[in-house]
């Protein structure tokens, strides 16, 4: 994945106002000059280092947008949403046959007819998928929503220019702690394993309390970035187990569906067979990753992770590097990094990745 690039020229000290205009361009800029790479289907990670700098360009959107007047940039806005739903259905495609792929590997052999069966619908349906990115990404579009967003965002900021007084390293640390504030609050979800919204959204919580401390870490000098290493680590877990709720809901899904048909066909006999031993797998998986989203929670509590981080946003010290490298028991490297699930999983849908 490719990491965002630092911000030069960037001065804490200065009103909030003056510092998100160079952020939020240059977070755009980053985002288009991927384009290339995210055109190059034969290297699916391009298409996923464009989709990671679109989520860090609408975090960063979302993190300022108290100081910024929304209705001047709402055609923008919406141009950037769908440039990103155009990554994200190839992306979802992507990250779900390469999980198929390497399945078949592990699943009995009988069962390897009816899991290239699903993997061949997935790529039918990644061709259209990818043309449709094809046309959202042309660099007509791409130069009219460069310009447009400059624009917008100047004649945006200069309407709340100096009302809120609040220096960029200040603002920081209001948005961080709200951050933590908000994880904080969903992180009971832990305490009920098997209700997937309110886990959904302690993983999205988690992805923005890193994506703001990572915009923000330079104010810090950089001492912050270990702590965006461990919110990486619980937001991999999440991400993990949100990944298994939507092959979860798509197998049930698919197998009703199988089910209602009378005399089904040899074929469909096959994919039936691969289901459900993916319903099998995905069930036991998901028991393992939210044992390590729970795991890493308690050793955060353990070590008061949180609160140190708050503390480290008042007095600027540098956190203790044995305490942070620790890692939580039990705690498995995520099978892709940055899987995601962007939609609801419907009949004759694949569970891919999510954007929220």
């Amino acid at each position: 994945m490719a990491k965002a690039e630092p911000i030069k020229g960037l001065d804490c000290n200065a009103p909030v106002e003056d510092v998100l205009p160079l952020i939020l361009g240059r977070r755009l800029a980053e985002m288009i000059s991927l384009r290339r790479r995210a055109l190059n289907f034969n290297d699916p990670e391009g298409v996923h280092d464009m989709r990671v700098s679109s989520r860090r360009l609408r975090s960063a959107l979302r993190d300022f947008a108290p100081h910024l007047r929304r209705a001047k940039l709402s055609r923008q806005l919406k141009g950037i949403k769908a440039l990103a739903d155009c990554l994200g259905e190839v992306r979802d495609d992507d990250v779900a046959i390469i999980a198929l792929e390497k399945l078949v590997a592990k699943a009995p052999h009988e069962l390897s007819e009816g899991l290239h069966q699903l993997i061949a619908t997935m790529k039918s349906r990644r061709k259209e998928e990818q043309r449709e990115l094809v046309s959202c990404l042309t660099l007509s579009t791409l130069s009219e929503l460069q310009t447009g967003f400059t624009e917008a965002l100047t004649a945006s900021v200069s309407a709340r220019s100096g009302k809120s007084g609040l220096s960029f390293k200040k603002f920081a640390v209001q948005t961080i702690r709200g951050r933590i504030r908000e994880l904080q609050k969903l992180s009971t979800s832990l305490h009920r394993p098997h209700t997937i919204k309110p886990l959904h959204k302690m993983r999205i919580a988690a992805k923005r309390l890193r994506y703001a401390v990572e915009l923000f870490a330079p104010c810090w000098s950089d001492s912050l970035n270990a702590y965006a290493q461990q919110v990486a680590k619980l937001q991999a877990s999440l991400g993990e187990l949100h990944d298994c709720d939507l092959w979860i809901d798509y197998c049930g899904d698919r197998l009703s569906k199988l089910a209602r048909k009378k005399a089904p066909e040899a074929g469909q006999l096959l994919e039936l067979n691969a289901v459900v031993w993916l319903l099998g797998h995905f069930t036991r998986l998901r028991a393992k990753h939210f044992r390590a989203a729970l795991e890493c929670w308690h050793e955060w509590e353990k070590k008061n992770l949180l609160r140190e981080l708050t503390a480290t946003l008042k007095s600027n010290a540098s956190p203790s590097a044995a305490k942070l490298s620790a890692k939580a028991p039990g705690q498995p490297a995520p099978l892709l990094h940055e899987r995601r699930a962007r939609r609801n999983v419907v009949a004759g849908d694949f569970p891919g990745q999510s954007d929220a």
